[in-house]
């Protein structure tokens, strides 16, 4: 675990059971409380979340901006430096081919 407490080992992702977390089928707007962080393989963080209002797990991802900042879309908090188990207000948009972004993020 980073000083963020970003997971890097494979024994933490193995404990962590990052498998239950899936691709988001929707887009809206949800309650979400943030589980879990790891790094991806090409300049993304993924974020897992839980849905406070189904229950459902759900992985995001956020892409480096700039600034340096791993950020949804249209928002300007990174998620590299948030505290895990924090509550969020999160927007997610389908694009034109159907697939499911993560645009935006406000803390509850």
């Amino acid at each position: 675990m980073n000083p963020y407490g970003i997971l890097t080992s494979y024994e933490e992702r193995m404990k962590a059971n990052l498998q239950r977390y899936q691709r988001p089928e929707k887009a809206g707007t949800f309650r979400l409380r943030l589980d879990y962080r790891t790094w991806g393989k090409h300049m993304c963080l993924f974020c897992y979340f839980t849905n406070l209002d189904t229950g459902e797990k759900i992985r995001l991802a956020c892409w480096r901006g700039a600034g340096e900042r791993y950020a949804p879309r249209k928002s300007t908090i990174d998620f590299a430096k948030v505290r895990d188990r924090t509550l969020w207000h999160c927007t997610l948009t389908a694009n034109a081919y159907g697939d499911i972004n993560w645009t935006d993020a406000e803390p509850l």
